[in-house]
């Protein structure tokens, strides 16, 4: 799906201690307001796939445990 390229969106962060925090960051990283928080949803969902993948990976780790007679343990 393709977005125009000046989309905006207004949040309502409702916290005015997490407002100080990415007002500070800004000002501590000489980057405005709006390179704060796209950093910070890029590092959010990046973190999310990374995550998801290393689920997967695991997934096959335990597959030799997916049997009927491993599934008797379940009930105890």
């Amino acid at each position: 799906m393709a977005y125009p390229m000046n989309t905006r969106i207004t949040l309502d962060l409702k916290d005015p201690a997490l407002i100080q925090l990415v007002q500070l960051e800004a000002v501590s990283q000489h980057k405005s307001l709006r390179e704060v928080v796209v950093d910070a949803l890029k590092s959010y969902f990046s973190n999310k796939k990374e995550n998801k993948a290393l689920l997967k990976l695991a997934e096959k780790t335990f597959e030799e445990w997916d049997n009927p007679k491993d599934a008797e343990y379940d009930k105890l």
